[in-house]
């Protein structure tokens, strides 16, 4: 255990408990957290005592102020212990504390590269629910987040160092309240050029919602869109009126192309659709002549994410625009403004559309996958420099390089994860669209800014994650059942290739290409940072679902066949589960009792009965309709091949 990493795609997060918690109480902080994810003060303290002292041991004599750490925080911790072992740490490590408060993620960024501090601290659990909490880190000088070995290292660190060492340690730092200077700082930044794209005037006739999902965007989004005088702004889902993440917010919206008018549910429970239909029914007629717009900006707690709504008055609907579809929208209008550079790049994850990727290149960018999570976007725009023009991902993190003069008159290139930011130049998009054509025209165009393509995940639960593993016998198997099926079925189609991602060599990843080594589609195989979990992703044309399916179909065999473990508790359940519906159908309360035990002798530790029935249906063992259990051809194969 004291190898083991404390951090996922992002920092820490976890259940937010205090020390007597059960699954805390007795034990080491840092074991309850590996073990159970409960994130205690104590262990808050600890970690970021740490991440203080690394942040102030790792700055540059040449930064502005390198003993300045930044510490900002979503509003979650409503008693502050959290945020109090945030300020105990960072003082004990000896920071000159530049204290942020409730204040959102881009806005600690820009400050950081502003002041030119040693780092920044932040308090969130970002879109993770209300219950959670967790630390972010930025490394100074650009504000980018530390990498695996960085992480790596900050964990040893933890490991290295003892509580009782942390708590006898005297508070050399000291702290000063810096919210205002900062939140004037990101204003001035955020509303010029280059970083902003709107002209004067561009929102006049625009009717705005700001929804901050109860977070830290709260009174700050709504007062940076006052600045170009749109019709009105409407601030809903605030500060104080209810719990991060919920009653709207980015979450609420993963996976939805359009609102219905009548989805009532939905929008009953979603404060920014909710106001958005208010404001478009009220202008309706107006906004089918073409008079303004009615949209609204939906961001997270921490506010690095953000969707765009756009109320279509011609279907009464709204549409839900992510983060690829800001992507291609940005990129169109900037190369409508002849503002894309030669041998621009667009950076994406591999989770993205096949179809974004494919409208990115067709706008002349070409486009570079990253494994998931915004930290491989920042850290392409750091090595790409002036030919990186955007990135993102499909969950709304969107990444456009700004431009920022820092406290001593120096001009500096930021990239940050921004959803205000994207929404104010995804506005400028949209605008220049809606100037291009008819209304009911660039409506159409916003509801389907690019053909959608195919996108499925399979996965295998309880595996051994670590046979896969270039080299490794599953790794090289799998890649050989994955490319021969490939040549077989894409040929003259697609052209195959495995792609190693350079910043990520566990994901084995099959590109697959048109004629000149445009992106089309892939395949790729990863295992899962945090669980014992191993995924096959498909994307491509919406014609090639019966191809893609059915390669990921072969992978998922090899993975089962190779990795599995069968000795784990889950894997023993799955198996008796699988064997009990190959004699009859049951109903998810029949299957859980079926599951159930006190002790959990049957399968060597206890299981959760709820936890396997989903694991087995989203792993396609097993198919559930109406309610009813079954076991699927796959399942079947997989208990004969145990046989």
């Amino acid at each position: 255990m004291p190898n083991a990493k404390f951090q996922g795609t992002d920092g820490v997060r976890g259940l937010a408990a205090d020390e007597d918690h059960p699954q805390a109480a007795g034990v080491d902080p840092r074991a309850a957290f590996v073990e159970n994810g409960v994130l205690t003060p104590r262990f808050v303290e600890h970690y970021v005592f740490e991440a203080g002292a690394w942040l102030l041991e790792r700055a540059s004599e040449n930064l502005i102020s390198p003993t300045a750490v930044v510490l900002a925080w979503d509003p979650r911790d409503v008693g502050g212990e959290l945020t109090a072992a945030c300020v105990n740490g960072l003082l004990r490590a000896g920071a000159h504390l530049l204290s942020l408060g409730v204040m959102p993620a881009p806005v600690a960024a820009a400050y950081l590269a502003g002041v030119g501090g040693a780092g920044a601290v932040i308090l969130t659990a970002s879109h993770n629910p209300a219950d959670q909490n967790g630390v972010k880190i930025l490394l100074s000088p650009d504000s980018t987040k530390p990498l695996p070995d960085e992480d790596a290292a900050l964990s040893a660190r933890v490991w290295a160092s003892e509580w009782s060492a942390v708590e006898q340690t005297p508070e050399s730092g000291h702290g000063v309240e810096a919210a205002a200077e900062a939140r004037a700082f990101y204003v001035d930044y955020v509303t010029r050029l280059p970083n902003c794209w709107l002209r004067e005037g561009d929102l006049a006739r625009w009717s705005l919602v700001v929804d901050p999902a109860a977070g830290a965007w709260s009174g700050v989004a709504a007062g940076v869109l006052e600045e170009f005088h749109p019709l009105s702004v409407r601030e809903v889902n605030a500060l104080g009126e209810g719990r991060v993440n919920e009653n709207g917010g980015v979450v609420a919206l993963e996976g939805r192309r359009i609102v219905e008018g009548a989805d009532a549910g939905f929008i009953d429970g979603h404060a920014g659709a909710r106001a958005l239909f208010e404001a478009g029914r009220a202008r309706r007629e107006e906004l089918k002549r073409g008079d303004g717009l009615a949209a609204a900006c939906v961001l997270d707690a921490d506010g690095d994410r953000g969707y765009t709504l756009v109320y279509n008055p011609h279907q009464d609907a709204l549409h839900v625009l992510d983060g690829d579809d800001a992507l291609v929208l940005q990129a169109r209008f900037l190369k409508r403004e002849e503002e894309l550079p030669h041998g621009g790049v667009a950076a994406i994850t591999i989770e993205s559309d096949s179809g974004a990727a494919a409208a990115l290149n067709e706008a002349g960018l070409r486009v570079v996958f990253t494994p998931v999570g915004d930290k491989w976007i920042l850290n392409e725009a750091r090595r790409l420099g002036d030919r990186f023009v955007l990135g993102g991902e499909e969950s709304g993190h969107t990444i456009a390089p700004g431009l920022l003069v820092n406290a001593v008159g120096e001009g500096r290139r930021i990239a940050a994860g921004d959803g205000l930011k994207s929404f104010l130049n995804t506005s400028a998009a949209l605008r220049s669209l809606f100037e291009d054509a008819e209304p009911e025209e660039a409506y159409a165009a916003v509801g389907e800014p690019f053909p959608r393509g195919f996108k499925r995940s399979y996965y295998a639960y309880h595996v051994e994650r670590n046979r896969f593993a270039p080299g490794v016998e599953a790794w090289e198997a799998i890649g050989a059942k994955l490319m021969e099926y490939a040549k077989s079925a894409f040929s003259g189609v697609a052209t195959p290739r495995f792609a190693p991602l350079e910043d990520d060599a566990g994901v084995m990843y099959l590109a697959l290409e048109d004629e000149a080594g445009g992106p089309l589609g892939a395949v790729y195989v990863r295992n899962s940072g945090t669980e014992s979990r191993t995924g096959v992703v498909m994307r491509g044309p919406g014609a090639w679902e019966e191809m893609l399916c059915a390669a990921g179909d072969e992978v998922l065999r090899e993975i089962l066949r190779r990795m599995k473990d069968e000795d784990a508790p889950g894997a023993r359940a799955e198996t008796c589960l699988l064997e009990a519906l190959r004699e009859r159908e049951m109903d998810a309360q029949a299957a859980d009792a079926h599951l159930d035990s006190d002790a959990g002798t049957r399968f060597g530790a206890p299981i959760q009965a709820a936890g396997i029935r989903k694991e087995v249906v989203r792993g396609g063992l097993v198919r559930e309709e109406a309610g009813i259990l079954s076991i699927t051809p796959l399942g079947a194969w997989y208990l004969e091949q145990k046989r």
